[in-house]
């Protein structure tokens, strides 16, 4: 499997959706973390003895 990596445009690009619902996430149990040229990774539901329940990773805005 080949290895994905984003531009720093769409970088930027997915930085700025993520910014957009940064104060939504507090609500939740939601995290955004910038994975760099990788993309962004959405971690939801985090249980102390389980860690994360969920975790996506977006490459694309």
């Amino acid at each position: 499997m080949a290895e994905i990596y984003i531009t720093e445009e769409q970088r930027a690009k997915c930085r700025k959706v993520a910014n957009a619902f940064a104060e939504l996430y507090e609500l939740t149990d939601v995290m955004v973390a910038d994975a760099g040229r990788f993309g962004f990774v959405r971690l939801q539901w985090f249980s102390e003895g389980e860690g994360f329940d969920s975790a996506m990773a977006f490459s694309d805005s």
